[in-house]
């Protein structure tokens, strides 16, 4: 079994990774030093090479290791702490790092320029033990900036089959790793598609009957972001009709220089061939 994802940390590029990873049961309480005997770590830097490293169990539901192969490699470092219980039970539990050069950054992938500017839109909602919506707290997976571009494909399909049909991939919203004019639509379908996503996530909300408890009742965050939907699809659909009539077809607008139409032009640029001329 392997428990929630935590929030992908920093280092740096050559510093060591002091690595802790965190067990809980099925309170989320964490579970006691003494019922623990064992954790490992097994920790895969970005070129797909894997390391196993035994940790030490260092308080309850905490296990730790450092990790030095950190000087060669910029990205994340998938890791999972794998604890096993004085019961003989074994339990895993996520622990990720990225590393980074500061002075260095590598150039954001399309994908990352964009979940970052989706993410900006949910990232001040101020629920979650950290920020952000609720749905971090509560999901077996990380829900942050590097979830967003899952949902890029469905923001592009929808654009693309909005009349008339395109087939525009995330080049024509990005160009050189900088947003270009339109990026704007590609941002406003993910978000879309991000909100939906939180709506199903909130659907299974528990009501709790047959005592006066006063707790923080979440049952209406479904109702509240498909209130925030509905207002951001009208924005949403106009700009794609902006957007899209610049592939009807439609060219430049004319006009016959004839007749009375023509009253307001020179006469070499009327015709007085046509009906009555002038």
């Amino acid at each position: 079994m392997i428990t929630w994802d935590l929030e992908v940390r920093y280092v740096n590029l050559g510093d060591s990774a002091e690595v802790n990873a965190y067990i809980y049961d099925d309170f989320d309480v964490p579970v006691p030093q003494d019922d623990l005997a064992t954790v490992s770590f097994k920790i895969q830097d970005p070129s797909g090479t894997t390391t196993t490293q035994n940790g030490t169990v260092v308080g309850d539901g905490t296990g730790y290791t450092r990790y030095v192969n950190t000087a060669t490699f910029m990205g994340v470092y998938k890791a999972i702490a794998t604890f096993t219980f004085a019961s003989g039970q074994v339990k895993s539990s996520r622990c990720s790092f990225e590393v980074i050069d500061p002075f260095n950054p590598p150039t954001p992938t399309n994908d990352e320029i964009i979940g970052r500017l989706v993410w900006a839109r949910v990232e001040d909602c101020f629920d979650a033990e950290d920020e952000g919506p609720w749905l971090r707290d509560m999901t077996s997976n990380y829900f942050n900036k590097d979830k967003m571009p899952t949902f890029i494909d469905e923001a592009l399909f929808d654009i693309n089959q909005q009349n008339p049909p395109t087939n525009l991939s995330e080049t024509y919203f990005i160009s050189g790793g900088k947003p270009t004019t339109n990026m704007q639509l590609l941002v406003q379908g993910t978000f879309l598609a991000v909100i939906l996503h939180l709506v199903t996530s909130y659907v299974e909300q528990p009501s709790l009957l047959g005592g006066q408890v006063t707790y923080e009742d979440r049952r209406d965050y479904m109702t509240r972001w498909l209130q925030v939907y509905e207002v951001e699809m009208q924005r949403y659909m106009r700009w794609v009709a902006l957007f899209k009539r610049q592939f009807l077809g439609l060219g430049h607008s004319k006009g016959l220089i004839s007749n009375k139409a023509g009253r307001l032009l020179g006469t070499g640029m009327r015709s007085t061939t046509i009906g009555r001329g002038f």
